[in-house]
C-alpha cells in the first residue's frame, strides 16, 4: 500500500510541477517578441511568482522517485538510472541557461535579480538595445528539447521500461 501511496504523490508532484512550470514555460515564448519593459517585468514576475511552488514539486517528485526504487528493488535497471541522470541533466541545464537569460533579462530590465543565490536590488533599467539583443539569445527550440522531449521520454522509460 506504501508504494501505490509513492506512485500517487510521484505522479501528483509532477502533474503539479508541470502546471506550476507553465507560467515560466509560457513566458520563454511570448517574452521573445516583446519589447514593453513594463509588459516584460510583469511576465518575469508572473514567472518567478510560481518558482517556489515548482520547486517544492519537484522536490517531491525527485524524493518519491528515489524511495520507491528501494521499496520495489530495481536499482539494477538501466531505465532508473538514465532517468534520474537525464532527469538532473534538465534540472542543472535550466539553471544554467536560466542565470544566463531570465536573471540577466530580471537585470536589464530594472527588476531585482539574483546572481546564483544572491539577491541583488533593481538598478536603472538597460537600452532598448541591450535588452533586444538578449531576447534573441532566448531559444524556445532549446527549452522544449530540454524541459518536454526529455522528460516526454522520462515519461516513455517509466511506463515501458525497456531495459
Amino acid at each position: 500500500m506504501l508504494v501505490r501511496w509513492l506512485v500517487f504523490l510521484h505522479v501528483l508532484s509532477v502533474i503539479s510541477f508541470f502546471l506550476f512550470h507553465g507560467a515560466s514555460a509560457a513566458v520563454v515564448f511570448k517574452v521573445r517578441k516583446e519589447t514593453d519593459f513594463a509588459r516584460i517585468r510583469a511576465m518575469l514576475d508572473l514567472s518567478q511568482s510560481t518558482f517556489m511552488v515548482f520547486t517544492i514539486s519537484f522536490l517531491i517528485m525527485g524524493l518519491t522517485g528515489l524511495i520507491m526504487p528501494f521499496l520495489i528493488h530495481i536499482w539494477d535497471k538501466v531505465y532508473i538510472w538514465l532517468s534520474i541522470i537525464l532527469l538532473l541533466f534538465v534540472a542543472v541545464w535550466m539553471g544554467v541557461v536560466n542565470e544566463k537569460q531570465f536573471k540577466h533579462l530580471r537585470r536589464l530590465v530594472g527588476l531585482p535579480y539574483m546572481k546564483g543565490n544572491k539577491q541583488f536590488p533593481a538598478e536603472a533599467p538597460s537600452s532598448p538595445e541591450e535588452v533586444a539583443v538578449l531576447l534573441k539569445k532566448i531559444n524556445p527550440t532549446q527549452w522544449i528539447v530540454v524541459g518536454y522531449g526529455i522528460p516526454a521520454f522520462i515519461l516513455w522509460l517509466m511506463i515501458f521500461k525497456p531495459f
